[in-house]
């Protein structure tokens, strides 16, 4: 199948506007503080629509029906976690970053650790923001390319490049804005998506329950005891562990805290996303019932052998209109760039507040202009170079014979940064944990993680519970640890 020229048309104009926002905003960017935080002076309800955008990447606009459609709604149990969490972040949290006026999360566990805690978590943020880009860049891009015609290099390619270049010359205040703009997109093509698979169902909004119900498809309680399984009690964990990391320890939504004049602005924009990405998790799982139910009904309209991750894009190039089948098109390219642009922005403000003002700048105790000029350049350089390498990382993903990227991302995802979150967690909460006992259980977290993912065995624990068991295992580790520290 060839892209129709009208929807080629929408995504090119799309991707143009995009850049455009960047050059716009690029007049303002006169400082790093305006560059990495806006001047603390953007709206609540911006800023929050920029972390759904920010934590819904295209995978999730993929992969999320894939599941359901598939299977069955039993992964939805992830997303209570942020129910959950939202209330804790903006209670004990928030009121830390805020006082202590961050442009870097990390600046924190030098404060309440030691350097090498803040360098180790920088740098493994900023590598992991290199894979997630070239993930977040190659999974969209299998998929349109498979339904669309568009050759997968071309896609990674245009989505990189125009992403890098709006991140470059506009710093947050065009990624909050370009967020803001594209959520809105996110959310419209939701609703329009659903509307048309629930009403093209045989027996629209009836025949989809029914058909859904009989097939078992909206199970989502499965309390059985097994810790192999993607049960309840599994997902439930999995989902606390993933947003308290995301949550407090994941420079992309750390520093969207920043950006508000105010804390109690910085708060309801972490409560209305919670409650906006909950609703969202929800009807994209619906989504994909929706999908099962609407080609049941009819037969013969999905090609045989269609991967579950193809079959959205597929409706998308088949059930749409012409233009408006390239808005939605445009969407997902809008959650790829929404996330890829959170990446790059956030990533440069790690490495250049962490590494090189720390380590560089201070050192050569350069004039408050000249290094405030030095770290406006050094971030720059640095969004360029990371979505770059994230490009890079995609295509070689894109030309090489990889399995199921995204139960890899997964795995991935919660080995590093369940550790993160764990610092976090024993900096505000902990307070006779030091340095050597952070540093020692934060070892013991990975030692553990990476032992459960490299060693096979019987019973062995489902890929979402790494996370946790490292933190468990941080969390013993580290106060014993923390005695013997102080008798150094």
């Amino acid at each position: 199948m060839k892209i129709h020229p009208l929807n080629l048309v929408v995504i090119v104009v799309y991707l143009l506007i995009m850049a455009g926002m960047g050059f716009w905003f690029m007049r303002r960017n006169n400082s790093s503080d305006v560059y990495f935080r806006a001047g603390g002076k953007l709206p609540w309800w911006a800023v929050s629509l920029s972390i759904y955008a920010t934590m819904f990447s295209s995978i999730t606009f993929i992969s999320v029906p894939a599941m359901s459609f598939s299977g069955d709604m039993r992964y939805f149990v992830i997303s209570f976690g942020i129910i959950l969490l939202a209330p804790v972040v903006v209670k004990w949290y928030l009121p830390y970053f805020r006082k202590l006026n961050l442009t870097s999360a990390y600046e924190y566990l030098e404060q309440r650790f030691n350097l090498p805690c803040r360098l180790f978590a920088s740098a493994a943020f900023s590598l992991f923001m290199i894979a997630r880009t070239g993930i977040v860049a190659y999974l969209p891009s299998l998929a349109v390319s498979a339904v669309t015609g568009i050759d997968i290099n071309v896609a990674i390619i245009a989505v990189t490049v125009i992403t890098v270049l709006y991140c470059v010359v506009g710093g947050v205040e065009a990624v909050i804005w370009s967020d803001f703009v594209q959520s809105l997109i996110l959310i419209g093509s939701t609703i329009l998506i659903f509307a048309l698979l629930v009403f093209g169902t045989d027996g629209g909004i009836a025949g989809f329950v029914k058909m859904g119900m009989d097939a078992d498809k909206f199970r989502v309680f499965d309390f059985a005891f097994d810790w192999s399984k993607p049960c309840f009690w599994v997902m439930l964990v999995a989902g606390i562990v993933a947003n308290l990391a995301s949550y407090t320890s994941d420079q992309c939504v750390v520093q969207r805290y920043m950006t508000t004049p105010d804390i109690k602005g910085a708060g309801r924009s972490i409560l209305f996303n919670g409650v906006l990405s909950f609703i969202n998790c929800i009807v994209f799982f619906l989504i994909g019932v929706a999908l099962w139910t609407f080609y049941r009904s009819h037969p013969g309209a999905l090609a045989e052998g269609t991967k579950p991750d193809a079959v959205l894009p597929v409706f998308i190039a088949n059930g749409l209109p012409v233009g408006v089948s390239g808005l939605v098109f445009a969407a997902i390219a809008a959650a790829t760039m929404s996330t890829i642009s959170s990446n790059l922005n956030s990533a440069a403000s790690a490495v250049t507040v962490d590494f090189w003002e720390r380590l560089v700048l201070r050192r050569r105790n350069v004039d408050a202009e000249t290094c405030d000029r030095l770290k406006l350049r050094c971030a720059k350089i640095v969004t360029f170079v990371v979505g770059i390498l994230g490009g890079v990382f995609a295509l070689v993903l894109a030309n090489a014979d990889v399995g199921n990227i995204y139960d890899q991302f997964q795995r991935f995802l919660g080995i590093l940064t369940g550790g993160l979150g764990c610092l976090f967690f024993m900096g505000i909460f902990m307070k006779r944990i030091n340095g050597f006992g952070a540093t020692c259980g934060l070892i013991a977290n990975y030692l553990v993680c990476f032992g459960l993912d490299a060693v096979p065995w019987a019973g062995k624990p489902h890929m979402l519970l790494f996370g946790f068991l490292g933190m468990v295992t941080c969390l013993i580790v580290a106060p014993i640890a923390s005695l013997k520290g102080k008798h150094k």
